[in-house]
Parts: C-alpha cells; structure tokens; sequence
C-alpha cells in the first residue's frame, strides 16, 4: 500500500507544569493559557508544531538549513521548508508560499482541574554599598496544573518533498502548465516522515522546562496509515470528565479509517485512562496491534512505504 496520509492523536499524562503560557493578567504572574471557561489548560498548535521542529533537529542534526523568520524555500534540502513550510515575501512580486504538510492540533487539557501557583524568589548576591539597604528580592508567580493533554497530528506524505508548480499567463488568466514536481528520491521521503513519526516520542521542548520538566511524549495513541488523505483519525481518543476514553466515537473513527483502507496501531500505557479495558477491547475486535508506546510508533514508521 503506497501512504498518502499518516495520523496520529495521542495522549500525554503531565505533573504539575506551565508549557505554554499566556500574556498575563498583569503584575508577575505568569498564566496558563486555558479554556473551557478556565478550567482546563491548552498549549497552542503553534507551540506543539515548535516543540515537534526541535524534536526533529535533535536526532538528524542539519536536517535544518534555515529559520522560519528567513526560509531558504529549498524544498529539496531545507527539511524545515519542506516540513513546516514557508511565506517568503518578494518586494513588488507578492510572496513564495508553501502550504506545511505537517498538521498540528492544539495540546488540549481533557480534564477540570485545579490551577496552583508557584512562588519563584530570586535572592541576589551581590554586596549592597550602602549597609542599611535591605538585600535585593525578587518575586514571581507562576501558574501550574496537571492534566492529561490530547494532541492530533496529520502528515500528508504525497506532498513531502513536492512541489505545486503553475504556469501561465496572468494577464489571460490562462493556465498552461500545473503539475507536481518531485525534488526528492521515494526513499528520503520515507526517511522524513519516519523522522517526524520518531520525533513524536521525544517532545518536551516546551516552555518553562528548566524549572517544570515533562514529556509530551504518547501514553496513548491511535496512529493510522492510510492511502488516501484524511484528517478523520484526529477525532479519536476524547476523553470525559472522569478520564474514560469515548469508545463510541472510537470504534466510529476506526471503522471509518478501516474502510479507508488504512493500517492502524495502538500505543498503549497502562492506567492512564480510566477504562483500559473497553479501550483494548475496541482495538481487539478491530484486529488493531498494541504495545507500548515507543515499539508501536516504530511499528507505524515501518508501515510508510
């Protein structure tokens, strides 16, 4: 089967930590970004996409070739402009854009919880001159909670390493050539999407890592390789308010997936959602491998030919 698509929404169980912030309410608070009314933290899809780059940098090191402030627009060899795409603007001719074949979804909080603030207090230790003044204190705020985050994430192999070009005449209106070219050999395309596939177990570049540090690697995901393009495996895998998978909207979403045609794996840690067992037994009367995270997201990227 040759792959179109490759999708993956998984689930990632956090401890008490603040990966996205937002702007503040004002003073020296840093502030969750949450919605549902504040009861539920989220990082934004521009922050997952940012964490999964780093990912992708740390294990191929000089896939990158240039920054997203200044795109090389080099398909063939920038893996940043072929993954992530680019909007390279031309004085007097309009921009070079390229639309990123990688989709993200923002990492959202299933769960109301509770939102702690931590006190940070930064002590300085330099002599005063003057030996009456009280020594130098500084103090933070910053805003923390657990959660379990749901991210969805779609890569549309077709494109990876291709180009849309069009030519024509623009005062005419008249097309005479649209095609795809393609810039790279089948095997490095396969060799870059397997990349992101791996990079999704290693992310944990988000903010405030130094003090809180977590991974947003999979506890739980539902990876599907299918030949035809679609976005349909990114409704899997919601949660209720008491940590239990829907399984309804689960077994919908494979079934239609499987009719598709595509291959699917599960990735499963135990004891993170609440009702394992009806989560496996979906997964077992649809005839879809599990096992632990990590050996399940090798078993996908082997299934991208």
């Amino acid at each position: 089967m040759e792959a179109l698509c490759v999708s993956i929404v998984w689930l990632s169980k956090t401890d008490l930590s603040n990966m996205n912030s937002g702007e503040g309410g004002g003073g020296n608070v840093v502030e969750l970004k949450t919605y549902r009314a504040g009861k539920r933290p989220y990082m934004s899809g521009q922050s997952v996409r940012h964490a999964l780059r780093e990912a992708i940098e740390r294990a191929n090191p000089g896939c990158f070739t240039s920054t997203p402030e200044a795109p090389s627009c080099d398909i063939a060899n920038d893996w940043l402009c072929d993954l992530f795409g680019y909007l390279s603007p031309k004085k007097g001719e309009g921009s070079n854009r390229r639309w990123s074949p990688i989709k993200c979804t923002p990492a959202l909080g299933q769960l109301d919880g509770e939102i702690v603030t931590d006190l940070l207090l930064r002590m300085s230790d330099l002599e005063k001159s003057d030996e009456n003044a009280a020594r130098d204190q500084r103090l933070a705020y910053v805003q923390l909670a657990e959660n379990i985050y749901r991210i969805g994430l779609s890569i549309d192999v077709f494109n990876v390493g291709r180009q849309l070009v069009v030519e024509g005449d623009s005062k005419t209106k008249t097309i005479t050539r649209r095609e795809f070219k393609e810039l790279i050999e089948p095997a490095e395309r396969i060799r870059r999407v397997n990349a992101v596939i791996e990079a999704v177990g290693r992310m944990g570049d988000f903010a405030k890592q130094a003090r809180n540090a977590t991974s947003m690697a999979p506890d739980v995901f539902l990876g599907a390789v299918s030949p035809v393009y679609t976005q349909r495996g990114l409704r899997a895998l919601e949660l209720n308010e008491s940590g239990d998978v829907d399984v309804k909207a689960l077994a919908a979403v494979v079934s239609d997936l499987q009719e598709a045609g595509a291959e699917l794996v599960l990735g499963h840690t135990p004891g993170v959602v609440g009702n394992d067992a009806d989560l496996l037994e979906v997964c077992a009367n649809a005839g879809i491998e599990v096992g632990y995270p990590t050996a399940m997201l090798r078993k996908l990227a082997e299934k991208v030919q």
